[in-house]
């Protein structure tokens, strides 16, 4: 190898890598850029420190050695640190553009700027030490020491070039010492010996605590780089989601208003035909089509409530309701289908008010006692409920086909139905135990399953004591619900608000079966300008949402102030619990549509029973 080439290796050496683009990695540039940025600055800041020491060495040893020795080497000293503050100031200004071959040259900048540094302060040995006496001595090597620990300091960041440093600096004390007094001063020699030696050391393992800090944050600030683009991806996500849930919710409320509307003139023109027919034949067709609405209601809610469930839409509305007399009324409608197969229905219920989600909570319950009466072909079903120590358990026992032990937990799965291949619509549509789980999850309720194959099932709900609110004093009755007869509908004058024309036709058709004169709105306007004409009626028949999005409950709050808010019933699509308690809060009662002419009928008839009817 030349004596160039040798050259250049040290230089190499000294910078820490080679002036070459692929000399540097992404952490080694950092450490290289940020070691030289301290560097400077600390250059920048021991100016003044510089400038006061050597005014005070001037003043104080002014008497004492050759002045112009004197006044040399300090101001050697302070020129050379200027000249080092101009050329940091320079590095720092073009640090952050700085590619390889620039933080290459910064290095060697570095490096010979502050061996000219030490060279300078060492050499004060020379210019004042071989004619000072023992106090002037003391004050040259203590500055001497003093400066190669302030190098040892700022070579902490980069402490390749650092020996090189401290043998210009203390080795030519070292040197003096030995060789250049007239007795050599062994101990003297070997003390500052052991100095560089342990100002090298020291050094070094800060060399060492300054890269591995460097590649501590280098690494933090990669991982909260990556957590920032996470973080971005994440929002994306979510606002993406945000968005599909909120279409989702969009066509949800479409489909619960939008799909109804047909689903609903269709039952109540099949209410209308029922009570015109009086052929034995057209009746039974009727009823066929009446079932088969029927079922096509049950699954298209199903479907939707599913859906607001997985979309996260349904919140619980708390109430308090007596639960025996919901109990009661779920048997009295399950009766009707459990006497056509033979089945006796049980109830044994004590009086118990709770707070929970009413409808919710119904729906659930209705599901199992259902499906009880479905899956069941002979025996019976009970009802009951059992207060323990922890809270209430509501109990629906069957003695029907009973469920495998591999089954129980699949059962409550989308769809799924045991035994039921060809999708038989008298088995349903496989939704109502998942619908029960979900609303289960929801009100915090906790739903178990005992079953044996040919024996039977128990489906039992515990609601927690927290939800349990009083007991009530009287027993239930489970005499069967009469239904109202629409002979007190007769010549009654009812307002129908509607702005779907075949929900008008079909209502309009319906009342007239039962007696009832009617009269037509589409619009809130329209039924301004009746009763601001002296129209007055016996009833009101109101949509909940007409075509300009105008709530029916503002319309049903204005009539209120002219007639009783019992003879004002409200007709929604929209099944969410929350706008149903809206509704009924406001002291109306609300049928959620595809209505039942019995329901109706029911409702209409329950209007006129308030004192004014």
């Amino acid at each position: 190898m030349s004596a160039f080439s040798r050259r250049l290796a040290l230089l190499d050496y000294i910078a820490g890598f080679a002036p070459f683009e692929s000399a540097l990695d992404r952490s080694q540039a950092s450490r290289a850029v940020e070691s030289q940025r301290i560097r400077a600055a600390q250059s920048e800041k021991s100016l003044w420190l510089i400038l006061i020491t050597g005014a005070v060495y001037l003043f104080g040893l002014w008497d004492e050695v050759a002045r112009m020795n004197l006044a040399v080497w300090v101001g050697s000293i302070i020129a050379l640190a200027i000249i080092r503050v101009l050329v940091c100031h320079r590095i720092v200004a073009r640090l952050e553009q700085a590619g390889v071959s620039e933080l290459y040259r910064n290095e060697i900048t570095l490096f010979f700027t502050s061996l000219l540094s030490c060279l300078a302060v060492g050499s004060g040995v020379w210019w004042i030490g071989l004619d000072a006496n023992l106090r002037s001595g003391f004050a040259l090597i203590l500055l001497t020491l003093i400066y190669a620990i302030g190098t040892t300091t700022n070579s902490s960041f980069h402490s390749r070039g650092f020996p090189f440093l401290l043998v210009a600096n203390l080795g030519q004390v070292l040197m003096f010492l030995l060789f250049f007094l007239q007795s050599p001063e062994f101990e003297g020699a070997v003390a500052v010996a052991a100095i560089m030696f342990l100002l090298t050391e020291f050094a070094r393992r800060n060399a060492e605590v300054f890269a591995e800090s460097i590649r501590i944050r280098d690494e933090n600030l990669a991982q909260n780089a990556k957590l920032e683009k996470d973080k971005l991806i994440i929002e994306k996500a979510l606002n993406l989601a945000r968005k599909a849930n909120e279409e989702k919710n969009r066509f949800m409320a479409a489909a619960s208003h939008d799909l109804r509307q047909p689903l609903h003139a269709m039952t109540l023109f099949l209410g209308s035909l029922r009570h015109l027919s009086t052929d034995p034949r057209m009746i039974e067709l009727v009823d066929k089509i009446d079932e088969t609405s029927t079922i096509l209601h049950e699954q298209f809610n199903s479907l939707l409530d599913l859906s607001k469930f997985d979309a996260g839409v349904v919140a619980a509305d708390v109430t308090e309701f007596r639960l025996d007399i919901m109990l009661k009324n779920i048997a009295d409608a399950a009766k009707q289908e459990a006497e056509q197969k033979n089945l006796a229905i049980h109830l044994y219920v004590a009086p118990v008010t709770v707070r929970s989600d009413m409808l919710l909570m119904e729906r659930m319950l209705r599901n199992l006692v259902v499906n009880a009466v479905r899956y069941t072909e002979k025996g019976a079903i009970s009802i009951q409920t059992r207060r323990l120590r922890h809270g209430l358990v509501v109990s629906v026992i069957d003695t029907g086909v009973g469920i495998e032990l591999a089954d129980q937990e699949r059962i409550f799965q989308d769809y799924y139905q045991i035994s039921n291949p060809s999708r038989s619509k008298g088995k349903g549509s496989g939704l109502g135990l998942a619908i029960v789980k979900r609303i289960a999850s929801l009100l915090d309720l906790t739903v178990s399953l005992k079953s044996e194959r040919g024996v039977g099932s128990n489906f039992s709900v515990l609601i927690p004591l927290r939800a349990i609110v009083e007991e009530s004093p009287r027993s239930v009755s489970t005499e069967s619900v009469i239904r109202p007869d629409h002979s007190r509908l007769q010549n009654r004058d009812v307002l129908v608000v509607d702005d779907d024309e075949s929900i008008l036709d079909a209502l309009t058709v319906l009342l007239q079966t039962w007696g009832c004169h009617t009269t037509r709105a589409t619009s809130s306007e329209q039924v301004d300008r009746l009763m601001s004409s002296g129209g007055r009626f016996d009833l009101v028949l109101l949509d909940d949402m007409l075509d300009n999005q105008l709530s029916g409950l503002d319309i049903a709050l204005r009539l209120a102030d002219i007639m009783p808010r019992e003879r004002i019933i409200m007709a929604t699509g929209n099944a969410n619990s929350t706008r149903l308690g809206q509704i009924r809060d406001a002291g109306f009662n609300v049928l959620v549509k595809p209505v039942d002419a019995k329901d109706l009928l029911e409702a209409l008839v329950d209007g006129l029973n308030d004192p004014s009817g």
